[in-house]
């Protein structure tokens, strides 16, 4: 029994870090996106074969930083079925206010491939609820855009570099943080943290510092697989105000040296998949299927690591047992 609960392990960890079932298309300037005054380098990544209205993220890099230096998330969340548009400064040396201008021309260029009829997102795009990301002084830019643009409805700012701190006292939209434990270019003792706890109360926020990480590690999804669940469940409660995976969002990560929130969900019992405020083999059989048919339910993640695999099953099993 011990091997095969073994090989039904190994399997599973095949699609811990893979990407979503979408295949993935791209659009540049050649194919008509817009080049929009603002911003440089426009280029959009979206999932393909998908009915919308589908999400919209806006992401923007760091100070003399080229937008490869995060284009990993692009095919990462287009894959999940996020439409995700990256744009760079016209001037490599433009500060986080030159990056929110970049990130609100960047929108309004999006905006028009949902008008475009010979855009592959014609009449396929959510363009009322926009999310803004960006890495760095992209991050400052991506909060500073936030305050300006009505459009906007979530921010992920990943190790976020600000001139003033005080500047997050204006965050009007829920925002999540993202930074690495060790981050001497923006530490975040001066910035991320400022960040955070000058953004209201009033206003859903969190923050996940990645244990030994560094200014580099929120550049890419693959860096961290619990980063890259967050920031699906950040955009998927936010703009397609869908709140299944909502208790998967504000749970602490173990790859977490700080985690902090704001975010409160409704209590549902863990593992109870058929709701009937009973764990028992029923919701066994219910996750096994789950898994089998390739699903997500946060209720069937046991484990609470962003996935539903065999160590759920088996933890349920033990819950049960004792």
């Amino acid at each position: 029994m011990k091997r095969y609960l073994i090989l039904f392990y190994t399997l599973f960890q095949s699609f811990l870090f893979a990407d979503g079932p979408y295949s993935v298309g791209i659009i540049t300037e050649q194919d008509g996106l817009r080049n929009g005054p603002n911003y440089a380098g426009g280029i959009v990544y979206y999932p393909e074969g998908i009915e919308g209205p589908l999400p919209i993220i806006v992401m923007i890099p760091g100070f003399i930083s080229p937008i490869s230096d995060i284009d990993d998330w692009g095919p990462y969340l287009a894959s999940y079925g996020v439409v995700t548009m990256f744009v760079n400064v016209n001037n490599w040396f433009g500060d986080p206010y030159a990056r929110a201008s970049a990130l609100i021309d960047g929108i309004v260029s999006i905006k028009l491939e949902d008008t475009r009829i010979q855009s592959p997102l014609f009449s396929n795009l959510n363009t009322e609820d926009i999310a803004v990301a960006g890495w760095s002084m992209g991050g400052g830019g991506a909060q500073l855009a936030s305050q300006q643009d009505v459009s906007i409805k979530a921010v992920i700012a990943l190790s976020p570099w600000l001139f003033n701190a005080f500047d997050a006292l204006n965050n009007r939209v829920p925002i999540i943080y993202f930074s690495g434990q060790f981050d001497p270019t923006a530490p975040n003792n001066s910035h991320t943290n400022l960040h955070y706890n000058n953004t209201s109360n009033d206003i859903d926020k969190l923050l996940f510092e990645i244990s030994q990480g560094d200014h580099y590690t929120v550049c890419s999804p693959y860096n961290d697989n619990q980063m890259a669940q967050k920031a699906l469940f950040w955009i998927e409660k936010y703009i397609n105000e869908n709140i299944e995976n909502c208790n998967s969002l504000i749970a602490e990560p173990f790859t977490a040296s700080s985690f902090l929130t704001n975010i409160e969900c409704n209590n549902q019992l863990i593992g109870d998949l058929n709701f009937d405020l009973v764990l028992n083999v029923q919701d066994i059989i219910l996750i096994v299927n789950i898994i089998l048919s390739n699903q997500d339910d946060y209720l069937a993640d046991i484990s609470n690591d962003g996935f539903v695999n065999v160590l759920d099953v088996i933890q349920l099993v033990n819950i049960i047992l004792n």
